[in-house]
């Protein structure tokens, strides 16, 4: 009976140790609250129960607008606008307050519309008041998709079981404009414009819809013509685009997939009017316009020509042909860093702006795999290439005043993000060559970047603070978030202690939160676009269930939590880092690697708990095709096909095989 006892007991704690022991496996390992709830259509809510705030940019060819919003403050929304004026290209910033609303009564009296009480966001942002005076008021805001100008969809519900008379007061207001507290130019007027509404009776459950606009033109010219339908579907169209147009992600996890879909809209709508024509930029209102070496040109500009969008791609292009424009008429001594300020002007320089582009174009004209272009461009990528090659120092790196922080850390006279980029950008310049039929040049790229590889393990490779990793320059002894570079590039001499390295707590402390990796040890300051990187070259490691949960944490934090949709190390909104997180799919989780105008590898690493994955209608190499990875037993069976549904590739092999991928037909 005792013996009996004990034995039953001894099993219930086996059992119970074994339950507890599940559930501590089970639990998510992402500790960030949720801000946004997505619904099956892919919009994305937050309702309001504390004073919360909300920032969101949204922008057009010819505006951008970041829209404010708490509990205790109100909406309000600041919007810059961009080439008004076509000889004159200053910077024109209007904020619309609180208290710039139409001016409505409610059976005599007004309608009190103060803060919403919820936003929903699905390419246009929607606000939900509470109901006043038997009325419930929604606020649809969103820019023009090519004009100066901001539209609001104004909706006013009869929410009571009886009528109710309405008069709305018709506005025409000038928004005075400043910048950098100077009046903006006189000749340019800007103004809110709303209909006025004579008496209307409103019936139980009908609705009164309006539109306002806030419009930026020449005092000359005469007003905007808006046709507020029209509007509505182009950015409708838009947001399609993202959510269900070429370039989709398709996985188990369906907040991945819809995270894939946001940062996507906001990459869709970064071209934007200059006075050198459409270009990508970084989609804030401080830096805008502008285009950096980093930012669109190293993280965003590879994930272009997956989109298939032809106005992104050939901003993307038109970027590049200021860049080389600039080296053909200036030189390459400095290589220029950015071109900043509505006239994009040379700002920035000595960053190591030359391996950036070396990396980033070959890159970026594989994908979009444009010959026509790729001819046409490559000029500046020999200009790159002998920029860093002149840069070589005497131990064989590459020699750089600063990096991509912009002195913010110490980087020594060589730093490692230069060199590992430049090396990555050789390989990709030499496979583009080989793709043009210019065999020698690619020759002596793939010897340069031979010989780079070597010295950089030479020269950057340390024991940093108990890891057997890369030391950011000569002298450094911290570990720093860019330690992940040499990986990204596929240098694997260091890989699995720098991934350690990577995911300590020394580098890497909120990473269950969602938080950013530190870009130095020994400081608290976190960089998201570092962050990004990491997530992908843990795919590429094959560290993937580790990749998986961390990037879950990230997109729960990040895209989901108070400070999204969209990533934003400055509270700008800043194209990136947003931008790279797509990369972490195609080039980390598929691991695709560019080899010709039409041709790549992959290597792709699908989850345990994932029975397939997919990339749909991609539209990189100038093609539409499907790649889908399905789990066969303990191998993976990896399916390249167009979207007739014709196979062009497939191969089954275990996690972590590459695969060779050609679209070249027979006669090419």
């Amino acid at each position: 009976m005792s013996s009996s006892f004990n034995i039953t007991q001894a099993a219930a704690l086996n059992g119970f140790a074994t339950l507890i022991l599940l559930l501590v496996i089970s639990v998510p390992p992402c500790l960030a609250a949720d801000f946004w709830t997505p619904d099956d259509a892919g919009r994305i809510t937050h309702a309001w129960t504390a004073d919360e705030s909300l920032v969101m940019c949204m922008q057009g060819r010819a505006v951008v607008m970041q829209v404010h919003l708490s509990t205790g403050k109100g909406l309000s929304y600041t919007v810059r606008f961009f080439n008004v004026k076509k000889d004159d290209f200053k910077r024109i910033m209007y904020r619309v307050g609180r208290n710039v609303k139409p001016k409505v009564q409610v059976n005599g009296q007004p309608l009190e519309l103060e803060s919403p009480t919820t936003a929903t966001f699905d390419g246009m942002l929607t606000f939900t008041y509470p109901e006043d005076r038997g009325i419930v008021a929604t606020r649809k805001t969103y820019p023009s998709t090519t004009k100066p100008l901001v539209i609001e969809q104004w909706q006013l519900r009869n929410s009571t079981t009886k009528p109710l008379d309405m008069v709305i007061t018709g506005l025409r207001q000038a928004i005075p404009g400043t910048y950098r507290g100077k009046a903006v130019e006189s000749d340019i007027l800007v103004e809110l414009i709303s209909p006025a509404v004579e008496s209307v009776t409103i019936a139980p459950g009908a609705a009164l819809s309006f539109s306002q606009t806030l419009q930026c033109k020449l005092v000359s010219h005469p007003d905007i013509e808006v046709d507020v339908k029209a509007e509505h579907r182009y950015r409708r169209d838009l947001a399609e685009a993202a959510y269900r147009g070429p370039g989709r992600l398709e996985t188990p996890d369906r907040s991945l997939d819809l995270a894939f879909a946001l940062q996507k809209l906001h990459i869709l709508e970064c071209p934007i009017d200059t006075c050198k024509g459409v270009i990508t930029h970084n989609g804030s209102l401080r830096y805008s316009p502008g285009i950096w070496a980093n930012d669109p040109v190293e993280y965003s500009s590879p994930i272009f020509p997956f989109f298939g969008n032809a106005q992104l791609n050939e901003a993307g292009l038109n970027m590049y042909r200021i860049w080389q424009d600039h080296c053909q008429k200036h030189g390459i001594d400095p290589f220029p860093g950015s071109f900043e300020h509505p006239e994009l002007r040379l700002v920035q320089k000595y960053r190591g702006d030359n391996a950036m582009v070396l990396y980033a174009l070959p890159k970026f004209l594989m994908f979009l795999g444009d010959r026509k272009a790729a001819e046409e461009l490559w000029p500046l990528v020999k200009f790159s290439a002998k920029s860093v090659n002149d840069h070589k120092t005497a131990d064989g790196v590459i020699a750089s005043r600063t990096d991509e922080m912009e002195g913010r850390y110490p980087t020594g006279t060589a730093n490692l993000s230069t060199s590992a980029l430049a090396y990555g950008g050789y390989c990709h310049a030499g496979r583009l060559a080989h793709a043009l039929g210019k065999t020698a040049t690619a020759v002596e790229f793939e010897q340069r970047a031979a010989a780079l590889r070597k010295a950089i393990d030479v020269y950057f490779g340390a024991e940093v603070e108990g890891f057997k990793t890369y030391r950011y320059f000569k002298g450094n002894t911290t570990l720093r978030g860019w330690i992940l570079l040499p990986l990204a590039m596929d240098i694997t001499e260091r890989q699995d202690s720098t991934v350690d390295a990577l995911i300590s707590e020394k580098l890497w402390p909120n990473r269950l939160t969602g938080g950013d990796i530190l870009a130095e040890s020994t400081r608290k300051t976190e960089w998201a676009r570092e962050t990004y990187y990491a997530l992908r070259v843990l795919f590429k490691a094959g560290r993937t269930e580790e990749a998986l949960k961390l990037t879950q944490c990230v997109v729960k934090a990040q895209v989901f939590g108070n400070e999204g949709p969209y990533p934003d190390e400055d509270a700008i909104d800043m194209l990136c880092p947003g931008s790279l997180y797509p990369r972490v799919f195609t080039e980390g989780m598929f691991g695709i690697v560019p080899t010709g105008l039409k041709s790549f590898e992959c290597t792709p690493w699908l989850p345990k708990a994932w029975p397939t994955m997919a990339l749909r209608d991609m539209r990189a190499f100038g093609e539409a095709w499907d790649m889908v990875v399905e789990r066969v037993g303990d191998q993976q069976r990896t399916t390249i096909s167009n979207t007739d549904g014709e196979v062009i590739f497939k191969g089954v092999g275990p996690a972590g095989k590459t695969y060779s991928v050609s679209f070249k037909r027979p006669n090419e």
